[in-house]
Formats: C-alpha cells, sequence, structure tokens
C-alpha cells in the first residue's frame, strides 16, 4: 500500500540544526532524521513513503517571502511543499496568489509560533486569498510540547468554520493536541480535515480510533509530524488500532492523495 506522509518538517540545510535543537530533548523530545530535506528523504525511502507534505512556519513576517522561495525551489516531486505565511504579514492576497500561481496547495498556521487564534478578524485578508484561491490552510491545533504561546482550541476552530464554510483545512494532531474531549464536542462530523501528527501513544488507541470513526474515516489522514516522530513506527502503531484494510488506505493515502495530490481547485 502506498503512503502520503500529510505533516513533515524540514529546513534549509543551515537552519537545520538550530531548528531541530530548538525541541529536541525538551519534554522528551527527540529527532528521528536531522531536519534537513535530504534527511526526510532518506527517512522516506526507510519506511516507504512515497510523499511528504513539507509544512513551514514562518515565525515572523520578515521570514514569509524567503521560506516560500525556498519551498518552492525544491525540486523533488516526493515533497509537496506548503507555503508559509504570518498573521501579521502586511501582503498576504498578493503572495498567497503568487503561491497560488506556482501550484502551491496551501499554507501553514500555527498558532503558537505565531501568536494568533483562528477566530481573529485579523485572520480575515489570509482566509479571504486562500477561499479565493481554491486554496488549503493546514494548521497546528491545540496545545504542543512546549506549553508556550496562544493554543488554537476546538471552539475557536468551530467558530472560524461556522464564520468561514467554504474554508478548507486540515486541524493537526486529530484536531487539538491534549484536547480531544473538546474535538470530540465542537468539531467532531464537521467538514474538516484531521491528521495523525504526535497523536499515537499521546492518545490510548481506543480512544483514538472512536475519534477517527465518529468524525469519518473519509476526513482522516496520516501525519507523521517528523522529525519528531519516526515514521516507520507511526504507520506500523496506526496498523495495530483495530483499522480494516480499507479504512488503513483511505488513512494511509487515498484521503492525502485526493487533497494534496489530485491537481485542481479546492473551491467548491
Amino acid at each position: 500500500m502506498p503512503i502520503i506522509d500529510a505533516h513533515a518538517h524540514a529546513f534549509p540545510d543551515e537552519l537545520a540544526a538550530v531548528a531541530v535543537g530548538r525541541l529536541t530533548g525538551r519534554e522528551g523530545v527527540r529527532s528521528y532524521y536531522d531536519g534537513t530535506v535530504r534527511g526526510l528523504l532518506g527517512a522516506m525511502e526507510r519506511h516507504g513513503i512515497e510523499r511528504s507534505v513539507l509544512a513551514p512556519v514562518a515565525t515572523r513576517p520578515s521570514q514569509v517571502r524567503s521560506i516560500n522561495e525556498w519551498v518552492t525551489a525544491i525540486n523533488d516531486p516526493r515533497i509537496v511543499p506548503l507555503g508559509a505565511m504570518h498573521p501579521d504579514f502586511p501582503e498576504p492576497a498578493e503572495e498567497i496568489a503568487r503561491l497560488a500561481a506556482l501550484g502551491v496547495r496551501g499554507i501553514k498556521l500555527h498558532s503558537q509560533n505565531q501568536d494568533f487564534s483562528p477566530e481573529e478578524p485579523r485572520m480575515e485578508p489570509i482566509y479571504e486569498a486562500i477561499v479565493r484561491h481554491g486554496m488549503l490552510i493546514l494548521f497546528h491545533a491545540g496545545g504542543f510540547v512546549i506549553d508556550e504561546g496562544t493554543e488554537a482550541r476546538p471552539a475557536a476552530f468551530a467558530q472560524m468554520l461556522d464564520e468561514w464554510p467554504t474554508l478548507t483545512c486540515v486541524l493537526a494532531h486529530m484536531g487539538s493536541y491534549r484536547y480531544w474531549d473538546e474535538v470530540r464536542e465542537h468539531l467532531l462530523g464537521r467538514d474538516v480535515y484531521l491528521d495523525t501528527a504526535y497523536v499515537p501513544r499521546n492518545l490510548a488507541d481506543e480512544k483514538l480510533l472512536s475519534l477517527i470513526r465518529d468524525h469519518g474515516i473519509e476526513r482522516v489522514m496520516f501525519g507523521s509530524d517528523g522529525p519528531w516522530t519516526d515514521a516507520g513506527a507511526e504507520v506500523a502503531h496506526l496498523r495495530g488500532i483495530g483499522l480494516d484494510g480499507p479504512e488503513l488506505e483511505r488513512l494511509l493515502y487515498r484521503n492525502a492523495h485526493s487533497l494534496f495530490c489530485g491537481g485542481g481547485s479546492l473551491r467548491p
């Protein structure tokens, strides 16, 4: 069965060691490759992963364009790049239009690293541009392995979805890291994608299986959150929680392929 990793990380070679070192060793976090694209590709080869969605984060507005220049220059069909954006970037519509013209499928936003909540009015120009160009947003959702910054929790995402019903988005970490009871209360069954990044072993298998099935297998995707997990171990764990063959095919491949690799606009 082919596998697509819908949530992975890498950094420019000259920054990778610092970026990986920021988290490694804190709260028990370890890295399973060196944070470079080369390291990510090596991990993919070891674990039989066909493609990985690369999710960059701009921690400052001034980083947006340089990160986007870097990700769009990665010329490898195994890497599906998302663009970077920041809530305080002065010209989000223009930059998102440029990414769309380059064929970039969407952007990544991270509430804790960028200090925003998804329902804030200042996010509207970003959402408007994403909807206009038929793109998507991968959001970090919930807590973080380090308790710092703004936690975007399920009620805030539910409000955003009410206000932006045509916005296509993925809420990482099964909708909200550490707040899975709130996911069940506010998000379950809604028209939003979830990924499994950093969730196996941090949520009991029976609860993870129930969350996947109750939300709908057609809207859940495997994500490793590499380099912070071993993708092969994550896949093996997901194979053992009780999903059947067709469910695993959707989780590990079909849903992500349709969303990230299918081509065409996501505009309704």
